[in-house]
C-alpha cells in the first residue's frame, strides 16, 4: 500500500493538471452530495417546525401560480370571497387559513436609508401562523385583528431576513419600514427554519396580512374581486375519517416546510 501511494503521488505530481481536475472533481462531487443530503434531511427526515405537521392539508388538486381569473374546472387556487365562504362553512376543519399562491417582489427600506432593499414577501391570512401553531421568535404574530379593515398595517420578517440584512438588531421589532411606498411595523420574526407554507428558492422575507394587500397594490388589488383566484387554502384537519380529505385536498406537505 506504502508502494502504491508514492508511485501515486509521484504521477500526480508528474501531471500536475490532472490532479488539479481530479481534486475539484472530488471536491464539487463531496459538496454537492454533502448539499443534497442536508436537503433531504430538512426536508424528509427533520420533523417540521409546525405543530402536528400530519394533520395539515392543502384544498385543491394541482400546484398553480399567480392568478386564475372567471371559471376554474378543476379548483387550486380560490378568490378571498370563496376562501372566506369555505372557512366559514366547513366544520370538518378545526382551522383554516390562506396564502397568496405567488410571490410578490417588495422595495424595503428602512428610516434614513438611502436606497432600499430588493425582498421577497406573502400575503397570508391572519390566522396563518396560529394554524401552524408558530409563534413568532420576537415580538408577535398576526392575529386575525389584523386582517380587519382599518388595522394598523403590519408585518413580520422571516428569520433569514432580520439575520441577514438587519444582524439581529433587536430595535428592528416595533420600527417602521416603508414596504411598496407604503408604512408597515415590523409586528415580529418568524422563528428559525420556518419558511412558509412550502418548500422553494423564494421563500419569504417577509409575511404581510391579507388587509395590507390593497395598500401595496392599489388598483391591482385582488382581494375585492371574487372572480379573481389567487389563493391557496391550508387546512387543519379533525378526526374524521381520512378519505375525505383524499378526495378534497392533499397534505400541505407531508415532511416539509
Amino acid at each position: 500500500m506504502r508502494q502504491d501511494l508514492l508511485l501515486a503521488l509521484r504521477q500526480l505530481r508528474r501531471n500536475r493538471g490532472f490532479a488539479a481536475v481530479t481534486l475539484l472533481t472530488l471536491a464539487l462531487g463531496i459538496g454537492a452530495n454533502t448539499a443534497i443530503f442536508s436537503l433531504v434531511h430538512a426536508v424528509m427526515l427533520k420533523s417540521l417546525p409546525v405543530a402536528d405537521p400530519r394533520q395539515l392539508y392543502r384544498l385543491g388538486d394541482r400546484d398553480a401560480c399567480c392568478v386564475i381569473s372567471g371559471y376554474q374546472t378543476r379548483f387550486s387556487i380560490f378568490s378571498s370571497a370563496l376562501y372566506e365562504h369555505l372557512r366559514a362553512r366547513t366544520p370538518e376543519f378545526v382551522e383554516m387559513a390562506a396564502a397568496q399562491a405567488d410571490r410578490v417582489p417588495l422595495s424595503v427600506r428602512a428610516a434614513g436609508a438611502g436606497f432600499p432593499d430588493s425582498f421577497v414577501g406573502e400575503f397570508v391570512s391572519g390566522n396563518y401562523f396560529s394554524m401552524f401553531g408558530v409563534r413568532a421568535f420576537a415580538g408577535r404574530a398576526f392575529t386575525m385583528t389584523d386582517d380587519r379593515r382599518g388595522a394598523s398595517p403590519v408585518t413580520m420578517i422571516s428569520y433569514h431576513a432580520w439575520e441577514q440584512r438587519y444582524g439581529l438588531d433587536p430595535s428592528v421589532i416595533g420600527s417602521t419600514l416603508s414596504i411598496n411606498g407604503t408604512p408597515l411595523t415590523i409586528a415580529g420574526v418568524a422563528p428559525p427554519g420556518f419558511f412558509g407554507d412550502s418548500l422553494r428558492a423564494d421563500s419569504p422575507d417577509f409575511w404581510l396580512p391579507l388587509a395590507v394587500e390593497p395598500l401595496l397594490r392599489g388598483k391591482s388589488s385582488l382581494i375585492t374581486h371574487p372572480d379573481q383566484h389567487w389563493l391557496y387554502v391550508l387546512a387543519r384537519l379533525s378526526q374524521i375519517p381520512t378519505s375525505f380529505f383524499h378526495a378534497v385536498g392533499r397534505p400541505v406537505v407531508a415532511d416539509a416546510p
